[in-house]
């Protein structure tokens, strides 16, 4: 990308007044994580706070007491007040049990009467949603970040898209969803049924678990601080293919972990800023 693009990338950076306290980042509830999953949620929640959200929530079932103290913690089981919430993310490490299957529905079926309009959908929710298409359509405001293999899941294809195909699956995906999709992998692009955006940011030592994660988080904590759906999307998916350009140059493609892209954000941010 040119200097005007990072330019313009660097115009969605949230602003601080110098009044300003932690209400003006938003709160963030982040849904993610199970017992055998809690990096999921944990990966995410971080990445939300780092990114600048002011408050982080974590409903996340099997936390210890060791786990970070950078967030809240709330009890995903339990009716949940939305209404303080500036953006929601579900789905990263839920899990497909019975438990975690009504966690989603439940959640979900509740964000969408309440009109919430600032919601990312990940992972184990959106392979919850490829069965439960009841839940479909989604509001055009929500965000939703599949990879090829969810995508397909999705559109009930009988194999998997070539990865030189997914941009032919954009259209077919937003007439089923109606909402802004991200779909992930090398480019990443975006779509909200009127234009396509690919990210021109990213490399192959994205291709481990827990990179999604971060990138779910990220979103969802842009977009608490008032952020759109589609600046969210692209200024976080931009960064953390930013993250993994720069990791490269000097790293082994193959050593990078999602906790190393949270590392990243305070440098990258700076960096872009300037």
């Amino acid at each position: 990308m040119n200097d005007a693009g990072r330019k313009q990338l660097s115009k969605l950076l949230p602003k601080r007044k110098k009044t300003d306290n932690k209400t003006a980042g938003g709160k963030c509830l982040i849904i993610a994580g199970s017992p055998s999953m809690p990096g999921a949620g944990i990966l995410a929640a971080r990445a939300a706070a780092r990114v600048g959200a002011g408050y982080v929530y974590l409903a996340c079932n099997g936390l210890t007491r060791s786990a970070p103290p950078d967030f809240l913690r709330i009890d995903p089981d339990k009716k949940i007040d939305f209404s303080q919430f500036q953006s929601v993310a579900i789905g990263p490490g839920l899990g497909s049990g019975p438990k975690s299957k009504k966690l989603i529905k439940r959640h979900l079926s509740e964000l969408k009467k309440l009109s919430f309009e600032n919601v990312v959908i990940d992972a184990d929710a959106i392979n919850f949603l490829s069965a439960n298409t009841e839940l479909l359509p989604l509001p055009e405001s929500w965000v939703i970040t599949p990879h090829a293999g969810e995508l397909s899941r999705l559109l009930k294809l009988s194999r998997s898209m070539p990865a030189q195909e997914r941009i032919k699956y954009l259209k077919p995906a937003h007439d089923l969803l109606k909402c802004i999709l991200v779909l992930k992998g090398s480019p990443t692009f975006l779509y909200d049924g009127r234009k396509v955006k690919p990210v021109k940011f990213g490399n192959k030592a994205l291709a481990k678990a827990g990179t999604g994660d971060v990138l779910t988080g990220m979103i969802a904590g842009f977009m608490a601080q008032g952020l759109s759906g589609w600046d969210a999307s692209y200024l976080a998916a931009s960064l953390h293919g930013m993250m993994a350009d720069d990791w490269v140059k000097s790293k082994d493609y193959l050593s990078l972990m999602a906790s190393d892209l949270i590392e990243a954000i305070p440098a990258t941010l700076f960096k872009l800023r300037k």
